[in-house]
């Protein structure tokens, strides 16, 4: 039966980092998948972006089908081995913010835990400031804190489809990215014995 851990936040968070370090710790067994990158490889393939920041700036109608795509290929790999997936609950995009998930993706993922990483909106703002390697929009603490807001209504409302449990983490400068891995582990590790 598939298995599958989504691990969301927005970007900026510190996601990608405590997933890494997490995955190096925990004694289950997952394979890491982002899913931006399975939608920008059937992007890439289609001839609709070269850049996956590109992405985000594409119709909403050609998103949800990318995104559709790239759910049927995590469901095919979690048939083998359970999945972390790496993703982002909801995208901003220049017209108003996009469901990472519509309601026909998260089925067919259907997920059985949902893990948000927070930080304050002054914490992520730095760390954006500090990351010269992605071309990020620029957004105020407010916005920030909007997008942080719509992310955990979005869990929920996947939660309703799959009935996953949804745990948030939260990654602060004072706390220390030591205790946000730890508490990521206990998840996966919790995961894995669900899963056995």
């Amino acid at each position: 039966m598939p298995f599958v851990v989504m691990i969301t936040g927005i970007p900026g968070v510190g996601k990608s980092t405590i997933t890494r370090l997490a995955l190096k710790r925990t004694r289950a067994k997952f394979r890491l998948v982002n899913f931006g990158d399975l939608m920008f490889e059937e992007a890439v393939k289609a001839g609709l972006v070269k850049h996956r920041d590109e992405m985000r700036k594409l119709d909403p109608k050609t998103q949800r089908g990318l995104q559709l795509k790239a759910a049927q290929k995590i469901v095919e790999i979690a048939k083998e081995e359970p999945v972390l997936l790496d993703t982002h609950a909801t995208i901003r995009t220049p017209v108003g913010y996009l469901l990472g998930f519509p309601r026909e993706v998260i089925e067919v993922i259907n997920p059985n835990f949902i893990v948000i990483i927070e930080a304050t909106p002054s914490e992520i703002l730095g760390r954006r400031l500090r990351d010269l390697k992605r071309d990020r929009d620029v957004e105020t603490e407010e916005q920030i804190e909007r997008h942080q807001d719509l992310n955990r209504a979005a869990a929920v409302s996947y939660a309703m489809h799959s009935n996953a449990l949804i745990k948030i983490i939260e990654n602060h400068e004072d706390k220390g990215l030591e205790e946000a891995v730890n508490e990521l582990v206990q998840v996966l590790d919790l995961a894995v014995s669900e899963y056995d």
